[in-house]
C-alpha cells in the first residue's frame, strides 16, 4: 500500500492510501514535463499580474521550476513513485525548494485544466516538428520525380500490367497523397491551439485570470470557449491520432509497392545496403526490413486511434479519469510518423531505378492494348465494338504481344486498321496521356510545377 506522506502539502492531493500504482500517469505523462513546468511558469506570471503572488515569489517559483526541468533534463531528479504522476512530482520538489510558496500556484488551477493545457502545448510542439518533417519527404519526391523524369514502367491494377506510365508519374502520386496528409497535420494543429487553462476543474474559477496573457505565453492563438469542453473533450487528440493514421497507412501503401518492386521478380530498384538488413542463414540476402517495419508500424496508430474512440463514445461530461489514458496511444504515434518520415527521406534521397530492366517488363506484356482500343474508337467505332475486338485480338496472340503482329493480321480483325496504327509504341501511349494529372512528360512536369508553388505556398504562411 502507498500511503500520503502526512508532511508533504503535495500528498494530501492523493486524499489517503492509494492501492499500487494502477492510478498512476507517470511513465506516458514524464515526456510531458517540460510543457507542465512551462505552464507552471505562464500560470505563476499571470498570479503575480493579477495579484494573487508578489514579484519575489513569482521569480521564487520560476527559479525552483527551472532548476526542476535542469534535474529532470540530466536525469538527477529525485522522482517519488507514491506520488501518481509528474505534476505532483514536480509541485513536492517546489515545496522542497521554497516551502509554503509552493503551495500558491495551485490556486484558481485543477489538475484537470493543467493536464489539458500540457498535452495540447506537447502534441501542438511535436506536430510543429512533423509538419516540416512531411515537407521534406514532399521536397524528395519532387527532386526524385525530376531526376528520373522520362523512365517508363508498366502501371498495375490488381497486380496485373496495365498501361505504360512515367515512374516521376507515380512518384507524385505519392506526392498527391502525402500532401492531404500535410494538410489533415495543419488542420490537426489548427484545433490543438485552444487554450483550456482557466477552467479549473470544470466550472471555471472564481479568481480573475489573465487567460489572454497566458495564451500568449504559452503561444496559443485562441483561448478555450467553455470550461466543460475544455476539461472533457478530447477530439483534438482523435484528430492528431487519425492525421497519424492516416499517413502511416499512405506510407505503408508507399512501402508494399517498393517492397514488390523490390524483388527477383521485379528487380525494378535498388535499395542502399544501409536501409536492408542480411539473413542470420541465408548469405544471399538483403531483407526490405526499413520498408516492411514501416508497413508493420502503420497499424499501431490505427489500433491507437480506435481505443480512444472507444473510450470516449461512453463517458459523461465532464471530467472522467479514463481520460488519463488519452496521451500516451497519440505520443506513441507521433513518434512512429516521426521516425518514419525520417528514414523515407533518406531512404528515398538514395534510391535508383533499373530502367531497362522497368522498359523490357513494359515491352513483354500487352500494356498497349487500351491503345489499339482507342485507335479503332478514334475511327468512329463505338468504343465497346472496339473494346471486344481488342480483347479478341489478345487472347488469340501465341507467343508475341499485341504491338508485335503485323498490320495484316490486325486487319482480319478489323479494316479499320491503317499502316499508322504501327506508330502505336511505349513512348506514344504515354505522350498521348497528356490530359490534366495523366502520365504525360508535360503532364508530369506540369505536376512537378504545381507542386513546387504548393510548397512555396506553405513556407510562406509559416
Amino acid at each position: 500500500m502507498l500511503t500520503k506522506n502526512i508532511n508533504n502539502k503535495t500528498s494530501s492531493v492523493q486524499g489517503g492510501k492509494i492501492y499500487g500504482d494502477f492510478t498512476s500517469s507517470f511513465h506516458s505523462d514524464i515526456r510531458m514535463y517540460s510543457e507542465d513546468i512551462d505552464v507552471s511558469i505562464a500560470y505563476s506570471k499571470m498570479l503575480k499580474k493579477i495579484g494573487i503572488l508578489s514579484s519575489q515569489e513569482s521569480e521564487l517559483i520560476k527559479n525552483s521550476l527551472e532548476e526542476i526541468r535542469k534535474e529532470i533534463k540530466d536525469n538527477i531528479f529525485d522522482w517519488d513513485y507514491t506520488l501518481e504522476d509528474i505534476h505532483l512530482n514536480i509541485e513536492n520538489s517546489m515545496y522542497k525548494k521554497i516551502g509554503e510558496v509552493a503551495g500558491k500556484l495551485h490556486y484558481g488551477r485543477s489538475r484537470n485544466d493543467q493536464v489539458a493545457t500540457d498535452s495540447r502545448l506537447y502534441f501542438l510542439r511535436n506536430v510543429d516538428l512533423i509538419i516540416p518533417s512531411i515537407i521534406k519527404f514532399l521536397e524528395v519526391l519532387i527532386k526524385l520525380s525530376e531526376k528520373n523524369i522520362e523512365i517508363l514502367l508498366p502501371g498495375y491494377t490488381h497486380l496485373q500490367k496495365g498501361q505504360p506510365i512515367l515512374i516521376s508519374h507515380n512518384l507524385m502520386s505519392y506526392f498527391s497523397m502525402i500532401s492531404r496528409d500535410l494538410s489533415r497535420f495543419q488542420n490537426t494543429r489548427f484545433n490543438l491551439d485552444n487554450m483550456p487553462l482557466g477552467s479549473g476543474a470544470f466550472a471555471g474559477v472564481t479568481i480573475p485570470l489573465d487567460r489572454d496573457l497566458l495564451a500568449d505565453e504559452l503561444g496559443f492563438s485562441r483561448v478555450s470557449s467553455n470550461s466543460i469542453d475544455s476539461v472533457s473533450s478530447r477530439d483534438h487528440i482523435t484528430d492528431l491520432l487519425y492525421s497519424c493514421s492516416s499517413i502511416m497507412i499512405n506510407l505503408s501503401r508507399i512501402s508494399e509497392e517498393l517492397i514488390i518492386w523490390n524483388t527477383e521478380e521485379f528487380n525494378f530498384i535498388n535499395i542502399p545496403d544501409e536501409f536492408t538488413t542480411g539473413s542470420s542463414i541465408m548469405p544471399q540476402k538483403r531483407n526490405p526490413d526499413y520498408f516492411e517495419l514501416i508497413r508493420g508500424k502503420s497499424g499501431i496508430p490505427i489500433g491507437h486511434l480506435v481505443s480512444l474512440f472507444t473510450s470516449l463514445k461512453g463517458l459523461t461530461f465532464t471530467y472522467n479519469r479514463d481520460l488519463q489514458e488519452d496521451r500516451k496511444g497519440a505520443m506513441d504515434s507521433i513518434e512512429i510518423v516521426s521516425q518514419s518520415l525520417e528514414v523515407l527521406s533518406n531512404l528515398f534521397s538514395n534510391l535508383t531505378f533499373n530502367q531497362k530492366i522497368m522498359l523490357d517488363s513494359a515491352h513483354n506484356s500487352n500494356i498497349l492494348a487500351t491503345d489499339f482500343a482507342d485507335y479503332l474508337a478514334n475511327k468512329k467505332m463505338p468504343y465497346r465494338e472496339a473494346y471486344e475486338i481488342v480483347k479478341n485480338i489478345s487472347s488469340s496472340l501465341e507467343g508475341k504481344y499485341i504491338h508485335q503482329i503485323s498490320l495484316n493480321e490486325l486487319r482480319k480483325f478489323s479494316k479499320l486498321f491503317e499502316e499508322d496504327v504501327l506508330d502505336i509504341s511505349l513512348g506514344n501511349s504515354i505522350e498521348r496521356r497528356n490530359s490534366f494529372g495523366g502520365t504525360s512528360t508535360d503532364s508530369v512536369k506540369n505536376q512537378i510545377k504545381e507542386a513546387k508553388i504548393f510548397l512555396l505556398k506553405i513556407k510562406n504562411e509559416k
